[in-house]
């Protein structure tokens, strides 16, 4: 049966791609700032690489979340934000459908990274051969490090310092210190949306063996994390303008306390409760997007200005 084009897009969760997009964009800017290239070729490629590759990894983790049942045991999914697509699960997409869409996926962005490195340089082609084996090994077996209490860490380092600096990268043809510093609040932060999501999917997660570090630690203790994830995006951000490393317009990022005092008093009042984690989740995104715009800004404005 013939599939829309919107549905083939809902399968890749767009939602989330800004997550992707914004630390290309700081990346980018960061070698702006520092040796003022900028290719809007390479960005463009890179952009279109980087969301490939996230839409690879959902659409592959909604397929292996199927095979192992998370998605089958969830029956109060927070679509979109936690629960996967329901492509499968709602018969709108067969799991052979859903499989070789990801790997298609997957492939282009490959080719597309070959062409990055082609022009670029084979200091990308590692950049890039991790950001591969962890879109899919992320759920596939044997390793399925989202059940091993690894793919928090790999969320992270994927969708923070290894996109910011890939990007940085591709445009300077050099890495630094400053790009993976830069990334660090924005790996924290995705790593906190990832992180509150699996909240909600608690039971569903645990009565499938998927256990991710909430279901390792428990709701209860599991909270701590989140804010310890929070939080150190913050210090980050306050030590690099106090040092003069981060530009002293980030602080300006300290008006969305407010989004991460909501997100944690909600947390620890409502972790058993999925329905009522909806707002915290949107804080945390929120608070990611507003993190990755502050920084992007604040790089972008000339190291003499009066506020850099």
């Amino acid at each position: 049966m013939a599939r829309s084009a919107l549905t083939w897009v809902q399968a890749t969760r767009p939602q989330f791609f800004t997550v992707m997009i914004l630390p290309i964009v700081l990346g980018t800017m960061l070698a702006w700032r520092e040796y003022q290239v900028f290719s809007p070729i390479l960005l463009g490629l890179s952009l279109l690489a980087g969301i490939l590759l996230h839409a690879a990894t959902n659409v592959l983790n909604d397929y292996f979340d199927h095979l192992n049942q998370t998605d089958e045991f969830n029956t109060n999914p927070l679509t979109p934000f936690a629960g996967g697509s329901r492509m499968i699960q709602n018969q709108i997409l067969t799991p052979n459908e859903t499989y070789y869409f990801g790997l298609s996926l997957l492939s282009v962005a490959v080719a597309i990274g070959l062409v990055l490195v082609w022009m670029t340089g084979l200091g990308l082609l590692w950049v890039g051969l991790i950001g591969v084996l962890s879109a899919y090994f992320y759920s596939a077996p044997p390793f399925a490090f989202h059940s091993r209490g690894l793919g928090e860490l790999l969320v992270g380092l994927n969708f923070g310092i290894l996109t910011v600096l890939g990007a940085y990268y591709v445009q300077a043809q050099s890495f630094d210190t400053l790009p993976i510093i830069a990334a660090i609040p924005l790996a924290c932060l995705v790593t906190a949306i990832l992180y509150i999501n699996e909240f909600p999917d608690f039971e569903a997660d645990k009565k499938a063996g998927k256990n991710t570090l909430v279901v390792r630690l428990g709701l209860d203790a599991a909270r701590s994390v989140f804010v310890a994830l929070v939080g150190l995006s913050f210090i980050i951000v306050s030590m690099g303008a106090w040092t003069g490393y981060f530009p002293l317009a980030t602080v300006i990022v300290f008006i969305s306390l407010i989004e991460a005092k909501n997100a944690i008093q909600v947390l620890y009042q409502s972790a058993d409760q999925p329905q009522a984690l909806v707002p915290a989740i949107k804080n945390t995104i929120e608070l990611h997007l507003m993190m990755s715009i502050v920084l992007i800004f604040s790089f972008y404005l000339p190291e003499g200005s009066c506020f850099a």
